[in-house]
């Protein structure tokens, strides 16, 4: 929106109370929200004791306060809708521009998605903290041939209800030899699990299957097994940002094949199939939110840097916990008796790194992948 418009800024303060965001702590933070809210069930017997006449009064004033917010958020969303539709034209423009090649870029405009500026989104997503560890090397080639990123809207029901709780992507691609699709969408279903803090649980994501051609897969690593004649090849799976970013999460789903590398990172043994779904839902929403919110529409910034965060003031904290840490362990071992709790170590987190957030996910058992797209992308 426009600077200096007091018009735009009250637009800008609606629109900041429809984001959501996941508070990223631990995947055991959901689980252990799952199983408490059922140890509550189990000891209440389904039954919960009346409200005092005093509090029914005040949960009725909530009520009607709440419907007033609901109301308020919906007319909000309907407004950031109008200004999306003027901003539509300009992302356009911008694909368009990347899209030209000059005399200098026509030789090798057929090897890049944008011929304009070369790994142009290649390099937009590599400077935000969230996809720094998550674009592997073998990426990049890929990422070469992406020629946009759009996020569409979602309309859900009537009125765009429930297009406030959902938001997709669509990457599209030049052609290229890796894969066949010329778009690949990802949809993110969310459920608004408590109205009053306004936290919302992520309930589905769904991604496109991937038509990888005949090994062009960069998700498997491909070696040779045994000597002479009777060698073999071999195929491992890797990390990659086409496993980790395109793939459908549901919670109660079998995770599919190779789940478990969760960008590059070991996943604790004794986490059950439930918690590394969590897992990987959270941080799979943190990519998501890092896409809407930073680099679809300021694209050009990231590609610069300009929009890279000073990580200077996090490398002072860092310092400062380390130094409390070491004073910290100076007073235990002149106490007597040991502490009750041990002081857990602060790890050093680089963009916000990915877990699940608090309470249960919410989501539907059933569902498959997005179809594969046809030839031609639609706009939104």
């Amino acid at each position: 929106f426009g600077s200096g418009s007091a018009f735009a800024h009250l637009v800008s303060a609606f629109a900041r109370r429809l984001v959501l965001r996941l508070d990223l702590s631990s995947a055991w933070t959901m689980v252990a929200a799952e199983e408490g809210k059922e140890e509550k069930e189990e000891q209440e017997g389904g039954t919960a004791a009346e409200d005092p006449p005093a509090v029914k009064k005040l949960k009725e004033i909530d009520d009607k306060y709440l419907a007033l917010e609901q109301e308020c958020e919906r007319e909000a969303h309907k407004l950031m809708l109008q200004y999306a539709a003027k901003q539509r034209p300009l992302l356009e423009e911008r694909a368009r521009l990347l899209a030209e090649a000059d005399g200098s870029t026509a030789a090798t405009a057929t090897a890049s998605g944008t011929p304009a500026l070369r790994s142009f989104w290649l390099q937009a997503l590599q400077n935000h903290p969230a996809f720094q560890d998550v674009i592997q090397e073998w990426d990049e080639p890929v990422l070469e041939y992406l020629k946009d990123i759009r996020r569409d809207h979602v309309e859900k029901g009537p009125d765009g209800a429930d297009a406030m709780k959902h938001f997709k992507f669509v990457f599209e691609f030049a052609p290229n030899p890796y894969f066949t699709n010329q778009c690949l969408e990802k949809e993110y279903e969310l459920h608004l699990a408590d109205p009053y803090s306004g936290r919302m649980d992520v309930q589905a994501i769904r991604s496109s299957t991937i038509d990888w051609k005949a090994d062009k897969d960069v998700t498997v690593a491909k070696a040779k097994k045994g000597g002479g004649a009777k060698k073999t090849k071999s195929k491992k799976s890797r990390p990659s940002f086409f496993r980790d970013f395109f793939r459908t999460l549901i919670p109660g789903n079998t995770l599919e094949p190779g789940a478990v590398l969760v960008h590059g990172e070991e996943v604790p043994e004794d986490m059950d199939e439930q918690g590394l779904m969590a897992y990987l839902m959270a941080g799979d929403f943190e990519l998501g939110t890092a896409l809407r919110d930073h680099i679809v529409p300021w694209a050009v910034r990231w590609y610069t840097g300009e929009a890279v965060p000073d990580d200077s003031d996090e490398e002072d904290s860092d310092d400062d916990d380390e130094e409390d840490e070491e004073d910290e362990e100076e007073e235990d071992a002149s106490d007597e008796e040991p502490p009750e709790k041990s002081r857990q170590a602060k790890g050093r987190h680089r963009g916000g790194r990915r877990g699940p957030p608090p309470g249960s996910v919410a989501g539907s058992a059933d569902g498959a992948a997005v179809p594969q797209q046809a030839e031609e992308c639609k706009q939104q």
